[in-house]
């Protein structure tokens, strides 16, 4: 069983739609796993709904998700996301809005714990530092666990005692026994300084699992973007990673 990892996907469709395509040409994938933020900052979120429900993905609710669905409001928010969430709403309703609505905050699959931040805090926490890592694994009752929400790919482990975080190297990292937080990185709006969308890939019968970078069209949802009124600054920011 082969499955696609994505996260933080934010109404970008032509990230989206390059992923999917780079991950069919390299070997393809039996199904897709979404670590939450479907919606929010982006210009398309139908068309993202749309494409995941096509593939019948497995998908959990990030804040963005929430925050559109009207399952909370959108005070945490900064000026930006909190304008892309409104304008968002604005336009998804019948099935669409349905689906972000009942989008779940926790899933188990194949071993993993699926969240969108952290199997403490699966909405806001961020895996980005030893002491979230920590607490983390003292509350996975799976092996292993997948994040998203700090758009930062990563495979972290325990290791001399304390948690170590691993950036991707393009190659294969075999998970073993132990345990493992992945973040698979962002689709829609990475933060690493690379504005390639990543994605990552775990193959069960090898027991590995590989992250992947892959162009998009920049250019093109930056124009959309702007076309339908979002924040200039969440239009700007995609052409350099931050």
């Amino acid at each position: 069983m082969r499955a696609l990892i994505v996260s933080d996907i934010h109404s970008n469709l032509e990230a989206l739609e390059s992923v999917i395509r780079d991950a069919e040409l390299g070997g393809g994938f039996d199904e897709i796993w979404s670590m939450g933020d479907l919606v929010g900052y982006g210009p398309d979120p139908e068309a993202c709904i749309d494409l995941m429900r096509a593939h019948d993905g497995l998908c959990v609710a990030g804040n963005h998700d929430l925050a559109v669905s009207g399952r909370m409001g959108v005070e945490r928010f900064n000026a930006y996301a909190a304008a892309a969430a409104t304008w968002t709403a604005d336009r998804l309703e019948g099935e669409r809005a349905e689906y972000l609505a009942g989008l779940p905050l926790r899933l188990e699959t194949h071993g993993f714990t699926a969240v969108h931040g952290s199997p403490r805090d699966p909405v806001w926490e961020y895996v980005v530092t030893a002491q979230s890592a920590r607490a983390s694994f003292e509350r996975l009752e799976t092996p292993r666990c997948l994040v998203g929400h700090s758009h930062i790919p990563f495979v972290c482990r325990i290791e001399n005692g304390a948690p170590a975080f691993r950036l991707p190297t393009g190659r294969p990292v075999e998970l073993g026994e132990e345990r493992v937080i992945v973040n698979p990185g962002s689709v829609g709006q990475p933060r690493d300084g690379d504005p390639r969308a990543s994605y990552a890939i775990y193959d069960g019968s090898a027991g590995t699992i590989a992250h992947h970078r892959v162009e998009y069209d920049v250019p093109a949802t930056q124009r959309k973007m702007t076309e339908r009124g979002l924040p200039a600054y969440l239009a700007e920011r995609l052409a350099h990673g931050r």
